[in-house]
């Protein structure tokens, strides 16, 4: 049978920032941590992985996986560190998880889930906003070298990720959506049509030679589940059903990274 590795990344955790990576970055009107969030569902998708429904999933094609958490408890690691333990675990696949928030307007009630992968190149295209320049999602400029040789295959698994996520959610919440792409062309001219729901820009834990920047055997993205500083996501995903939502999550995401293998 096959074996393969995948590396689940809760994002932030402890109490200080390492590393760029902050302790906590949302938290939902309840009060749940974004940290506490990320770790609840990464074990929960361990599990299925390993002992649940999508240990059996991989069974039935012929699959089985090793998992790795790049934290296991309510610790901080820095981006680097976290992208080395895929590094060193030899991955396959690598999930960073993560949870969007509106810390400036809470009451903005934006919502919607995306997943990320690295840029393909080196220099974002910047445009200038009030007098300031700002970064841009999407391929970046041509001529500044390429970043991610992996771009197809990160934004195919990025696609399955962000695609189960939201179509289970959907069966707990109507109003479940995909944030929108708006993605600029490259100084000469560039396109990239990224999947729904995906988006291309840097981000410091998708940086890193194993995982999709010069090699092509780690494909990686991160998971941004949702605004957990929506009123609405809150109930759903930390109310009264959370443990039924949470665990058809994981369930989903683990047959995700399944088909992603």
């Amino acid at each position: 049978m096959e074996m393969a590795t995948i590396v689940i990344d809760p994002g932030h955790g402890g109490s200080k920032e390492i590393g760029d990576s902050s302790a906590n970055n949302a938290t939902s009107v309840s009060g749940v941590k974004e940290k506490d969030f990320t770790l609840d569902l990464a074990k929960r998708l361990r599990y299925s992985l390993l002992h649940g429904s999508a240990k059996a999933y991989a069974a039935s094609k012929g699959k089985a996986v090793k998992v790795v958490l790049t934290r296991d408890k309510d610790e901080n690691l820095g981006l680097s560190d976290r992208a080395q333990v895929a590094a060193d675990s030899d991955a396959d696949l690598f999930l960073s998880i993560h949870c969007n928030g509106h810390p400036d307007n809470p009451a903005a009630k934006v919502r919607g889930s995306e997943a990320f992968i690295d840029r393909k190149y080196m220099r974002p295209v910047y445009k200038v906003i009030a007098g300031k320049s700002y970064p841009q999602e999407g391929p970046g400029v041509p001529a500044s070298g390429v970043r991610n040789v992996n771009v197809a295959e990160d934004a195919a698994y990025a696609s399955r990720i962000v695609t189960a996520f939201v179509e289970t959610l959907k069966a707990f919440d109507p109003g479940a959506k995909y944030r929108s792409n708006a993605y600029t062309a490259t100084t000469n001219g560039e396109t990239y049509r990224p999947p729904q729901g995906v988006k291309m820009t840097a981000l410091g834990v998708l940086r890193d030679a194993k995982l999709g920047t010069t090699r092509n055997d780690c494909r990686a993205c991160l998971l941004e589940c949702e605004y957990i500083d929506n009123a609405t996501v809150d109930q759903i995903l930390n109310g009264a059903r959370a443990v039924e939502v949470r665990n058809a999550l994981a369930a989903a995401l683990g047959k995700a990274l399944i088909d992603s293998l």
